[in-house]
């Protein structure tokens, strides 16, 4: 009997191994995002310069890139976007790339959807879109938000774990607060890749609050991690761990309603990217000054161009733009 409970216990595992789905891939470019249907997770990869269709990660790709994930907060109750016991992860193709479904409670539905965008921040190398979408099928009104955990691991053999348009080194413990810090991208990098996430920008939901802290604690059971300002990426089980976790506010939706959020991340383009990322402005910020209303528009005009075809700017006009844009600005910090 034994014998033939463990060959039918094998049997039942080559079978599970045999249908279980195939990672799905995503080229463009320089770049390769990577999707797990069984997971529900994603790894993101940049072509090396060295060898042929080498591909390198740009975060943490162990094991299907476990260590990074989102969660749900269902009126206080916390779920992870990953396959439950009899509540499988579905994924389908889409017009502009592919998505995940998740239904993990009768509550609510979360849908996933991953494609490839460009930007002036990214320069030639496409940057990565990802929209969650949840509903409120609980049939009554409840408050529902969104996290997400970035095991970021380029930074990590550097004294500099990260850096962002306004901080030149991230070595400790940090946190943004939307409304009061004003970096708008978080990059983390080593001598050959680099990983850019926008913080802020016309194409994606700003987050409430963003954490930069070992993995540890970020990784923790509560909503919101413990927060200590300035404490070392080192926990007694792990050294020099850190990551990033991103969370968005709280939203009330009635039955049947939806809310969106939407995230970008990539790889980065050196010092054109960071020249790129300044022209990310409110035109309501822009000072009239002595300036006629004609040229503001023709600045906004070409910035909006750049947007739409980055490989159309040089690395020499975006340095005019951005000294013109700080003039009209009038470099008052607001």
């Amino acid at each position: 009997m034994i014998r033939k409970l463990s060959a039918l216990f094998i049997a039942v595992s080559l079978a599970t191994a045999a249908f279980a789905a195939a990672p799905f891939e995503m080229t463009r470019g320089d770049i390769k995002l990577v999707l797990y249907p069984d997971s529900g997770s994603f790894s993101l990869y940049k072509l090396s310069d060295i060898g042929k269709n080498r591909y390198e990660p740009l975060f943490e790709d162990r094991d299907a890139s476990a260590t990074s994930w989102f969660s749900v907060s269902v009126n206080g109750r916390i779920f992870k976007l990953a396959p439950k016991m009899g509540k499988p992860v579905a994924f389908a193709e889409t017009k502009d790339g592919a998505k995940f479904v998740f239904t993990l409670s009768d509550d609510f539905q979360v849908e996933q959807e991953f494609s490839f965008t460009t930007t002036a921040l990214s320069g030639a190398s496409p940057m990565v879109l990802i929209e969650t979408r949840i509903e409120n099928t609980s049939g009554k009104s409840g408050s529902f938000a969104l996290k997400a955990m970035l095991d970021t691991s380029l930074g990590e053999r550097a004294a500099s774990h990260f850096r962002t348009d306004i901080r030149n080194r991230i070595s400790a413990e940090t946190r943004f607060v939307s409304g009061v810090d004003r970096d708008s991208w978080i990059l983390s990098k080593n001598g050959t890749l680099a990983l850019a996430f926008l913080r802020a920008g016309p194409d994606i939901t700003a987050p409430d609050t963003v954490y930069i802290a070992n993995w540890d604690r970020l990784n923790s059971m509560t909503w919101l991690p413990d927060f200590a300002e300035g404490r070392s990426f080192n926990t007694i089980y792990s050294i020099n761990d850190s990551a990033v976790l991103v969370v968005w506010h709280d939203k009330e939706l009635r039955a049947k309603e939806k809310m969106s959020v939407r995230m970008m991340l990539g790889s980065w383009n050196g010092s054109a990217g960071e020249s790129a990322a300044k022209l990310a402005v409110d035109p309501k910020k822009i000072r009239m000054g002595d300036y006629r209303e004609a040229a503001i528009k023709d600045l906004l005009d070409r910035i909006a161009a750049i947007e739409s075809d980055p490989d159309s700017v040089s690395e020499e006009e975006l340095i005019r733009l951005n000294a013109e844009l700080d003039s009209m600005l009038g470099q008052t910090g607001d």
